[in-house]
C-alpha cells in the first residue's frame, strides 16, 4: 500500500511539474485552447443550473473564441459540417411548427453544438491540424485525473474523508457506496459512469501500453495509474470498454493465440464482474428480465428502468417520423407524448427518470428519436468511414482507434451531444484520418 501510494504522489508530482514548465512555456491564448481540453474532465463543475446548466467548460469555450476573434483571425469551418448541420436545423423548424419541440429545445442543442464544435475545430486548425499533441495533452490530464482518483480510493481506505468526498467543492459530485471494502472511483467527475467515458480513450491508449508494449503515448507506470483507477469505477460502462479495446486490440491479430487469450480474458471479464459485482448483475439481471418479458419494468432498478423507457420512448418517436426524426432538443417532449400510453403516471414519479429524459440515457436512443435514420446513418457512415485500421506502431492509428471506442462507449450510454467535450474527440477523430492518410501511413 505505501509503495502505490508513492507511485500515485510520484505520478501526481511528475504532471504538476510538467503542467508548470508547459504554463510557463504558453501565451494567454495558448492557455485557455489548452483549457479547453480540460472541458472532458470537469463535468461536475456547474457555475449556475438557471435557466440551464452552465458549466466551467462552458466558460473556456467561450473565452476561447472571443480571443480567438479578437485576434482578427479567419473563422474557417468544416464546410461539409456546415451543410449537414444546416439541414438538420431545417428539419428541426419544420418539427418546431408541427408540434414536435419548441423554439427553445432547439436553440439549446443548437447553440451548444455550434459553439463547441467551431471551438474545438478552430483549435485543431491553430495546431495546424497536427492531432498528436493535443491528445498528448488529453492524456497528461488524463493521468492527473486518474492519479486523483488513485488518491481518492486510499483516503476512503485510511478514512481520511476529505480525501474521497468532494461534494463540498465540487458543484455536481456524487458519493458512490463501495463494493469489497473500495470505493466507486469518479475521482473530480461528477459520477463513475461520466468518468469511464471521458477516459475511455486514454484507458485505450494505456491497455495497449501494457499488453503490447509499443506506443509511445504512456509510460508503464502512467498506463498502471489509468488503467487501475479505471478498472476501480466498478462501472458497467467501463466494463463495456474494456470489452470493446479487447476487441480492436485483437480482431486484427494475425496469431491465433493472441486472439484466443484476448476471447478467454474477455469472457473471465464477464464472468468475473456478474458474479463479483452485485450492480452489475442485478442490471444483467433485470435487463433480461424485462427483454423475456419475466420481470415487470416497475418493479426493475433504476439505471434499467431509465435505459428501457428511453428505448420505448425513442423508438415509438422513430415510428413517428422514421426518415427525419422529432427534431433537436424533442425526446423531452416525446417522452412527456408516448410514455404515459405505455407507462401510466409512473414513470412520471420517478425523479431520476426525470432528469435522463432529456438526453434519452444514450446517444443512439436520442439519435434515433430526433433525427432518425438520417442522423443515425450519418454517425455511422462518419465512424466508419474515417476509422484506421488497428496498428499500435502508428500513433495516429492508435489516437483514431482509442476514439473510435469512445464513439461506441458514447452511443450506449452518453446521450449529450456536447457534454464533456464531444466535439473534441469529433474532430480529433476526422483530422487523425486525414492526417494518416496525407502522410500514408494508414497502415
Amino acid at each position: 500500500m505505501k509503495s502505490m501510494y508513492q507511485n500515485i504522489c510520484g505520478n501526481m508530482s511528475d504532471v504538476f511539474q510538467g503542467g508548470v514548465s508547459l504554463w510557463k512555456s504558453m501565451s494567454g491564448e495558448t492557455v485557455f485552447s489548452y483549457l479547453l481540453i480540460a472541458n472532458v474532465f470537469l463535468g461536475g463543475f456547474v457555475l449556475f443550473r438557471r435557466p440551464f446548466e452552465f458549466y466551467l467548460g462552458y466558460l473556456f469555450i467561450l473565452l476561447f473564441l472571443f480571443m480567438y476573434l479578437g485576434a482578427w483571425r479567419s473563422l474557417v469551418v468544416n464546410a461539409t459540417f456546415i451543410c449537414v448541420f444546416a439541414i438538420v436545423i431545417m428539419l428541426t423548424l419544420f418539427n418546431v411548427f408541427q408540434h414536435n419541440t419548441t423554439l427553445i429545445y432547439m436553440a439549446k442543442q443548437v447553440f451548444g453544438i455550434l459553439l463547441t464544435a467551431v471551438a474545438y475545430y478552430l483549435l485543431i486548425k491553430m495546431q495546424e491540424y497536427d492531432t498528436k499533441p493535443l491528445f498528448q495533452l488529453y492524456l497528461k490530464l488524463a493521468v492527473c485525473v486518474a492519479a486523483i482518483g488513485l488518491f481518492q480510493q486510499i483516503s476512503y481506505i485510511v478514512g481520511f474523508q476529505p480525501g474521497y468526498d468532494y461534494r463540498s467543492v465540487i458543484p455536481k459530485w456524487n458519493y458512490t457506496p463501495a463494493h469489497f471494502g473500495l470505493l466507486r472511483v469518479n475521482s473530480i467527475l461528477p459520477e463513475p459512469s461520466h468518468y469511464a467515458i471521458a477516459f475511455a480513450p486514454a484507458f485505450y491508449v494505456a491497455l495497449t501500453r501494457v499488453l503490447k508494449g509499443s506506443n509511445d503515448f504512456l509510460s508503464k507506470r502512467c498506463a498502471w495509474t489509468v488503467l487501475v483507477a479505471y478498472l476501480l469505477t466498478f462501472s458497467t460502462v467501463a466494463l463495456v470498454a474494456v470489452l470493446v479495446d479487447l476487441f480492436l486490440i485483437y480482431w486484427n491479430a494475425k496469431r491465433l493465440r493472441q486472439m484466443f487469450f484476448g476471447g478467454i480474458v474477455a469472457l473471465g471479464l464477464i464472468a468475473g464482474s456478474y458474479l463479483c459485482i452485485p450492480e452489475i448483475r442485478v442490471r444483467v439481471d433485470d435487463t433480461f428480465g424485462v427483454i423475456t418479458g419475466t420481470s415487470d419494468l416497475g418493479g426493475v432498478n433504476t439505471s434499467t428502468f431509465v435505459l428501457v423507457s428511453n428505448a420505448y420512448v425513442a423508438y415509438d418517436s422513430f415510428c413517428d417520423n422514421p426518415l427525419f426524426g422529432r427534431g433537436l432538443g424533442s425526446h423531452p417532449i416525446s417522452f412527456e407524448r408516448f410514455s404515459q400510453s405505455v407507462f401510466g403516471e409512473k414513470i412520471f414519479t420517478e425523479g431520476s427518470v426525470m432528469l435522463n429524459m432529456k438526453d434519452a440515457n444514450s446517444l443512439f436512443l436520442r439519435l434515433l428519436s430526433e433525427t432518425g435514420l438520417f442522423g443515425l446513418t450519418l454517425t455511422l457512415l462518419f465512424l466508419f468511414k474515417c476509422r484506421l485500421p488497428v496498428n499500435h506502431e502508428v500513433s495516429l492509428n492508435v489516437i483514431n482507434n482509442a476514439i473510435y471506442a469512445l464513439f461506441w462507449i458514447s452511443l450506449l450510454r452518453q446521450g449529450h451531444y456536447f457534454y464533456n467535450g464531444l466535439f473534441f474527440f469529433v474532430w480529433m477523430y476526422y483530422f487523425s484520418y486525414k492526417q494518416a492518410n496525407r502522410l500514408g501511413c494508414q497502415a
